[in-house]
């Protein structure tokens, strides 16, 4: 039972943004693919963990540290690996890397959700390898920031409808995809000329069909800050720092 996981991928055209790197919507789809593929080798991947627990996987917090995007035809390795969990929280770090350059590296947080409820389950009324040995190394150092600013219309971006497209085998707007909407809050030449340093998302609640989520930037504490709101609901919180 290995507590690192690694994968080959290529940078390839349907997989790149406007200016020929890695899209950000398809590095956050990465992640939740290796660590899938992870927990499929620990007998606790999704559909192993619904069959054994009746719980799935949701990814709570991700942060992004980017020292530079793989670009168009780049071939890089994805690793990743398990951290001790919390009587609630499962962590999990990773690296996008190949042998001439370090591109991403990654802090993620897990819980499961009951399958009926939808609420949190604690770790401990899941099925998972808890003996498993678990690698103490960190890829990006200190915690995950607290995302407590305000917003107020004056702040407001733009709304956008929640469509059919939007949403995953859970029912809910799959996660990858907020970072999409989350990039319409910029113009493309914002983007051109500010690359992405660090990106910080917390998924706050779920967004469904027909909702309609109202979207809020401004600048705080050296970077920018975003919330997607349903009604007075959050739904996402980001910081983003740019280089």
């Amino acid at each position: 039972m290995k507590n690192t996981y690694k994968k080959d991928y290529e940078v390839s055209s349907y997989n790149i943004d406007k200016n020929m790197n890695l899209s950000l919507v398809t590095t956050m789809g990465i992640l939740q693919d290796i660590a899938n593929d992870h927990c499929e080798t620990l007998n606790a991947d999704r559909w192993s963990l619904l069959k054994s627990s009746n719980a799935y996987w949701v990814t709570t917090k991700v942060k992004l540290d980017i020292e530079k995007m793989p670009q168009m035809n780049d071939n890089f390795v994805a690793e990743t690996w398990c951290l001790k969990n919390s009587a609630v929280k499962f962590e999990r770090d990773a690296r996008f890397y190949n042998n001439e350059k370090k591109f991403i590296n990654i802090s993620s947080e897990w819980v499961a959700i009951d399958a009926d409820t939808h609420k949190i389950r604690p770790a401990k009324t899941i099925v998972f390898p808890y003996d498993m040995e678990c690698r103490e190394d960190r890829a990006i150092g200190g915690k995950f920031a607290i995302l407590n600013h305000s917003v107020s219309e004056d702040d407001k971006v733009y709304s956008r409808t929640i469509y059919s497209s939007d949403i995953d085998v859970n029912n809910h707007v799959n996660n990858c995809f907020y970072s999409r909407f989350v990039l319409d809050c910029f113009t493309n030449e914002f983007l051109k000329n500010n690359p992405l340093k660090t990106y910080e998302i917390h998924f706050v609640h779920e967004a469904k069909e027909g909702d309609i989520l109202d979207f809020y930037r401004k600048n705080v504490d050296g970077g920018i800050y975003i919330e997607a709101k349903n009604g007075e609901q959050t739904i996402i919180k980001v910081f983003i720092t740019t280089k």
